[in-house]
């Protein structure tokens, strides 16, 4: 047994008891509604695509359960949501389909690109899971989807999600081929979150492994597919200075096993989730925009490949990253619009004039010194456990401006 396999198999109990009341959690909320006629949520934005300012539009299709959160699932998740009628989202090809057809139709959606003056040439096609895990997305959907989404004109990249095990050499195969007629690169994405085995498998419950993400990046290589690490601020049980450096870990060690780009994703808090239990209770809260921007300082080497996402949920949280400052509003939208700058330009120097009377709060905050991880999440279980019986959403939605003014349009089933 590896020394790896040892610490986690220390943290057995801690894991056993976090499984349960993410279950717990998730089993309040029985799904949404949906409707074959509309997606269930679609946003323009403006990105960085090669280097170029582009436009980028997000199709969410209806979630119908990560097979990983049926099992209990990532601790931050609130994505698990989906529609009633899961199992017949899956049979049923033609609704999956539909849905990105009407989207694909929406006048909204194009009426709004021609405001900004520019084509939309990145497509974003998501279904809050595993889109090439067939218990999640029909297979007749996913190729048929691809297929009509390279047709549209002016689409240099399409962009889908997947956890490292369900890509292999048959799906791939496949996917490469509906690509290999086209001028458009797939890119697919998957969750590396952090690089440490302890934060990762136990405070997320994420669990797989390095070699996982080695095979899988192998893989996507061999088929001219790009492969996308997600990187997560902030995990729950971690403090500020922690997250900060776990962040800047996983990046640099996501770009040195091959991804060939990053989307940094600030922590934001959904409802139905551990870590909206922990921060009903106190424990936790989501990250400062101070940190976002220290990561990115710290991650200055590898600025062409790493990006701010963290914006594109569905459902929306109930709040995303943002300074914790009196000053509230000005603070956060100075810094909001300094991150989307970086975004655009992926130059760290727009950063070194920012200031405010918050940042001293910050930097005091990120030299807290505490107990040990396994301490922690012991005191903050017993807590959590007292108080999931008595769960209730609390619909905050408060401190979205990152997500408003990076959204140019937008529309939602809810």
């Amino acid at each position: 047994m590896t020394e790896t396999q040892n610490n986690i198999k220390e943290y057995r109990q801690e894991l056993t008891r976090i499984i349960k009341v993410v279950k717990s959690l998730r089993s309040l909320k029985k799904g949404k509604k949906t409707t074959w006629k509309q997606a269930v949520e679609w946003h323009l934005k403006y990105a960085n695509l090669n280097g170029a300012k582009v436009l980028a539009l997000t199709i969410t299709l209806s979630p119908t359960g990560c097979e990983w959160a049926r099992k209990g699932g990532c601790t931050m998740c609130g994505e698990f949501e989906g529609a009633y009628k899961r199992n017949f989202l899956i049979k049923n090809p033609k609704f999956h389909i539909a849905q990105f057809a009407v989207a694909i139709g929406n006048s909204e959606i194009w009426k709004a690109a021609r405001k900004e003056g520019m084509s939309i040439s990145w497509l974003r096609i998501l279904q809050e899971g595993n889109y090439t895990n067939i218990n999640e997305t029909n297979l007749i959907s996913q190729e048929t989807i691809l297929r009509l989404a390279t047709r549209i004109n002016g689409i240099k990249r399409i962009t889908i999600e997947s956890r490292p095990q369900y890509l292999n050499e048959d799906n791939l195969a496949s996917l490469a081929k509906i690509f290999n007629e086209t001028d458009v690169e797939l890119e697919i994405g998957m969750g590396v979150e952090v690089q440490d085995d302890i934060v990762r498998s136990i405070c997320i419950n994420k669990q797989g492994s390095a070699s996982q993400f080695f095979n899988a990046i192998k893989l996507l290589k061999k088929y001219n597919i790009i492969p996308l690490a997600y990187v997560l601020l902030k995990p729950p049980f971690l403090t500020e200075q922690e997250a900060i450096d776990e962040a800047v870990k996983t990046a640099h060690f996501a770009a040195e096993i091959g991804f060939l780009r990053i989307s940094f994703e600030p922590m934001s808090i959904h409802a139905y989730t551990l870590v909206d239990a922990l921060a009903q209770l106190g424990y936790y809260k989501v990250p400062w925009l101070w940190s976002v921007v220290e990561v990115i300082k710290r991650c200055a080497d590898i600025s062409k490949i790493f990006g701010i996402g963290g914006v594109g949920y569905y459902p929306v949280p109930n709040e995303y990253a943002h300074n914790h400052c009196s000053n509230d509003v000005n603070c956060n939208e100075k810094l909001s619009k300094v991150i989307l700058k970086y975004n655009e330009t992926r130059d760290v120097t727009v950063f070194d004039d920012l200031t405010c009377s918050c940042k001293t709060i910050w930097e005091k905050e990120c030299q807290y010194v505490p107990k040990s991880l396994k301490i922690r999440i012991q005191e903050q279980l017993v807590q959590v456990e007292e108080f999931y019986t008595n769960y209730k959403v609390k619909k905050m939605l408060k401190n979205n401006i990152i997500r408003n003014m990076r959204l140019l349009a937008y529309g939602s089933q809810t």
